[in-house]
């Protein structure tokens, strides 16, 4: 790290986004390697994965089969771009990313909700609402705390995390992370629906879009044992700053 505490990769990687800004490497060009990486600035290959990483988290690189790390957009252009197979992803996903809450509080869950989600009817949960954000800058020079909001997410945790209310103001990891530090619970299953959807008014303010954009809505649903519903995830993204990708294999 350097005097202010920031990893080598996160700085090699605030290079190469000042570098595409700036034209050095243009949509379409592509980035060195990472054996070309580890000499250039004399690191790892581990710290080179790194570095490429945040780029493509940012959405500004794509990797691509026997041609390299590819620039697909300029920082100010740029969708955040999540890969996900497994819970870890998730996990990553918070690490790459900051969720800022506007709201937490209570709520009592209405008829159709509470057959939603499976439980009685005016049962009260935890409920909040937050606006997320890349961790990196979105244009060359500007502070993370400028990038542009990608994701509105509404959270529903169960009344059997006592007290969560107060630890989500706190919390430095994804939310599922923290219910099975704080609370000794394991979660078991993770329940994922993707849906086409358009910004409402609210949500595009808080985003600074259009009213009515095209949006992608994910809802994840965790599960402990004997499927107990612990936590609802309910995430919108504007169409033009999030991607989701997804590998399968055989």
């Amino acid at each position: 790290m350097d005097d202010a505490g920031t990893p080598r990769y996160a700085r090699i990687a605030r290079e190469f986004t000042r570098a595409i800004a700036d034209g050095t490497y243009p949509i379409g060009s592509r980035l060195p390697t990472e054996v070309e990486l580890c000499a250039q600035f004399d690191i790892s290959r581990f710290t080179a994965r790194e570095a490429i990483r945040v780029l493509l988290s940012a959405g500004l690189v794509t990797r691509r089969p026997r041609i390299g790390t590819v620039v697909i957009s300029k920082p100010d252009t740029a969708r955040y771009a999540h890969d996900a197979t497994s819970l870890p992803d998730l996990l990553q996903y918070a690490r790459d990313t900051e969720l800022r809450f506007v709201y937490i509080g209570k709520v009592m869950l209405g008829a159709a909700q509470a057959q939603d989600f499976g439980v009685a009817p005016g049962e009260e949960w935890t409920y909040a609402l937050g606006v997320r954000y890349t961790t990196e800058p979105s244009r060359a020079g500007k502070a993370a705390a400028q990038s542009r909001p990608f994701c509105i997410t509404r959270l529903f945790l169960s009344p059997e995390l006592t007290g969560i209310g107060t630890l989500l103001r706190e919390r430095h990891a994804a939310i599922y992370s923290l219910i099975e530090r704080e609370y000794k619970l394991t979660i078991e299953r993770v329940e994922q629906e993707l849906s086409g959807t358009v910004l409402e008014a609210d949500d595009a303010a808080n985003l600074g879009c259009e009213a009515s954009a095209p949006a992608l809505r994910i809802v994840r649903r965790y599960y402990g044992r004997q499927g107990r519903l612990l936590e609802v995830a309910d995430n919108v993204h504007p169409s033009d700053r999030f991607s989701y990708r997804m590998q399968l294999r055989r």
